[in-house]
């Protein structure tokens, strides 16, 4: 994640942010993987049951208000506002090609429905899956 304010080359810019406003975000092009994920720890570290998620390439993402809390857990990192703790990133290492965000803080995530639902050994019971989405039950087989 960068902190610079440099437009974006594409046109394309995405914005968004946490709960409370105080922290904000750009994203310049498009988001790509759009996928619903139902595993154990997007459920618990969103209180919700599933995350819909849309990647970009670290370069893209700039942070413009306010600032994150890195939260390693299981071998990756998660990321939350500082200010009120809205979920927001999600990297598998520091190194890693791409960096997930919860499409639910885009200020317009209306445009972004999911392509998949990945780790649905997972699901909760209730949860009914979008039929004409194709759905993924396992790492190894998300296809992310």
């Amino acid at each position: 994640m960068t902190q610079s304010a440099n437009p974006s080359s594409s046109g394309l810019k995405i914005t968004g942010g946490c709960l409370c406003g105080g922290m904000r975000y750009e994203v310049d092009g498009d988001l790509q993987g759009l996928c619903d994920c139902h595993c154990i720890d997007c459920r618990r570290s969103s209180g919700a049951p599933y995350v819909t998620w849309g990647s970009v390439r670290p370069a893209q993402l700039r942070i413009v208000k306010g600032g994150v809390r890195r939260v390693p857990h299981a071998e990756r990192l998660r990321f939350f506002a500082d200010c009120c703790g809205t979920h927001l990133f999600f990297k598998d290492s520091d190194e890693a090609e791409w960096i997930d965000i919860t499409i639910a803080s885009l200020d317009e995530p209306g445009a972004y429905a999911p392509a998949k639902s990945v780790w649905t050994e997972d699901k909760l019971p209730w949860v009914v899956l979008d039929p004409r989405l194709p759905s993924f039950p396992r790492k190894g087989t998300t296809g992310i």
